[in-house]
């Protein structure tokens, strides 16, 4: 077993070391504030402190770890033998020139995104904003990168010391922002659409709307049985966030009421795999995502488990703090909407950190590192394109041993509109992913 040697036992270090150590390398460990404790194990003994104590191997402590405030912290970045790094340290006899443990909780925690910042048109955090963006790493799992440098050092300093690595797996998700294109909808939204398409001059839409009300023609959007068909060889049963909400500017999705909507929904939910997609405008009022919650739980009849929010829309700690008290144990919205890549820097799950209140929660965060949307609307990629920056992604979480957590929509596997060969694009990714 290692002993780790800290000045003070923190939330922040016990948070951070239990996963950087526990849960991405594998070591199980013990921590002591004890000189004498440290000095008489004769195991492997690592030190994180801001002088090195007995024969161990040493990190230097920035002290990021021992505050218990947020505090506006300037943090920049450098590349250091070919990594980037947070929290530059100067004493020569750390194993390395950086805290990689405080770089890994400013990373996990989202500390960031606690200051001050520019929002989008959507009031989200913008990707640009962030230390990944500007350093030139959100691409890259940081977190692990740093603790691959913490298990060679180890292994350097303690041969026999085990390490016990995660296996890779993949989590399909689908956003049904949208269950049906035409099916679903009241009277007078139906009348309204035909009204638009009469407005804009589309009368294929029109025609299109009559047939799949008539019964004639295949609803676009309902291509649940093809979702189904593509994942069953590999053994895969993609999670469903359903946008449960009335009707709203950004929030459109059929009627709450639909027995056919509901039914949908039981059968999506055969393995217990539909979770709720808050709408935006329950991201500010709490009553409204609490009756979202209780009707989608109601027809699901147990209780809604995971969520990811609409438009990936975060404000830290108030958004997770809202979905614990709802009773959410896993939440998928970690991640930007704009850009592809490693928002905390991370490729598997972790506690959420209230840095408001200085303790780890129960909310398991997923990491979310790309998206249907991103790479159509965002980056304007071509589907082969999209395909070779999934293939990196890929690659990139795979050689971590980390969890890739894709992020599609229904409405992008019609063949339909603007999202004609898209279906091509998921079908490769599964395979991609799941072989």
């Amino acid at each position: 077993m290692l002993l780790l040697f800290t000045s003070a036992i923190t939330n922040r270090i016990r948070y951070i070391t239990n996963l950087v150590i526990m849960d991405i390398l594998g070591v199980e460990f013990k921590i002591t504030t004890s000189a004498e404790e440290f000095s008489k194990h004769e195991g492997p003994k690592l030190c994180y402190a801001g002088e090195p104590v007995a024969n161990a191997l040493y990190i230097e402590a920035s002290g990021l770890l021992t505050e218990t405030k947020i505090f506006l912290h300037d943090v920049e970045s450098a590349w250091i033998d070919g990594i980037p790094a947070l929290f530059k340290t100067s004493d020569p006899r750390s194993a390395f020139r950086f805290d990689l443990f405080a770089a890994s909780f400013y990373m996990v925690s989202r500390y960031e995104e606690y200051h001050p910042h520019k929002k989008d048109n959507f009031g989200r955090y913008m990707a640009t904003e962030s230390v990944a963006s500007r350093g030139g790493f959100l691409l890259l799992p940081v977190v692990h990168m740093w603790a691959l440098l913490l298990e060679n050092a180890l292994k350097q300093h303690f041969p026999d010391l085990k390490f016990l690595h995660r296996r890779y797996c993949y989590i399909p998700t689908i956003d049904i922002d949208h269950a049906w294109c035409y099916k679903g909808r009241t009277l007078s939204r139906t009348i309204g659409g035909i009204g638009r398409s009469v407005i804009h001059g589309h009368p294929a839409e029109i025609r299109e709307r009559l047939k799949v009300l008539m019964g004639l023609a295949p609803d676009p959007y309902d291509n649940y049985e093809f979702i189904k068909g593509v994942h069953e060889p590999y053994g895969n049963f993609p999670l469903y966030f359903i946008l449960f909400a009335d009707y709203g500017i950004n929030d459109n999705n059929v009627t709450v009421t639909s027995k056919a909507f509901h039914k949908l929904l039981r059968a999506l939910d055969r393995h217990k795999t539909v979770g709720i997609h808050p709408s935006l405008s329950s991201n500010k009022h709490l009553l409204k995502l609490e009756t979202e919650y209780d009707e989608l739980s109601n027809v699901l009849n147990r209780p809604v488990m995971f969520s990811r929010q609409h438009f990936l829309k975060i404000s830290l700690p108030r958004t997770y703090n809202t979905l614990i008290k709802l009773g959410i144990t896993d939440d998928y919205s970690m991640g930007y909407a704009s850009h592809p890549g490693f928002r905390a820097g991370i490729a598997i799950p972790f506690p959420f950190f209230d840095l408001v209140r200085d303790e780890a929660t129960s909310l398991k965060i997923h990491p979310v590192t790309l998206m249907d949307v991103t790479m159509k609307d965002y980056l304007r990629l071509s589907r082969v394109e999209s395909l070779e920056k999934i293939s990196n992604m890929i690659q990139s979480i795979r050689s971590v041993n980390g969890e890739f957590v894709s992020l599609w929509h229904n409405e992008s596997l019609g063949d339909h509109g603007r999202w004609m060969g898209w279906k091509n694009v998921y079908q490769e990714m599964v395979k991609l992913a799941s072989v």
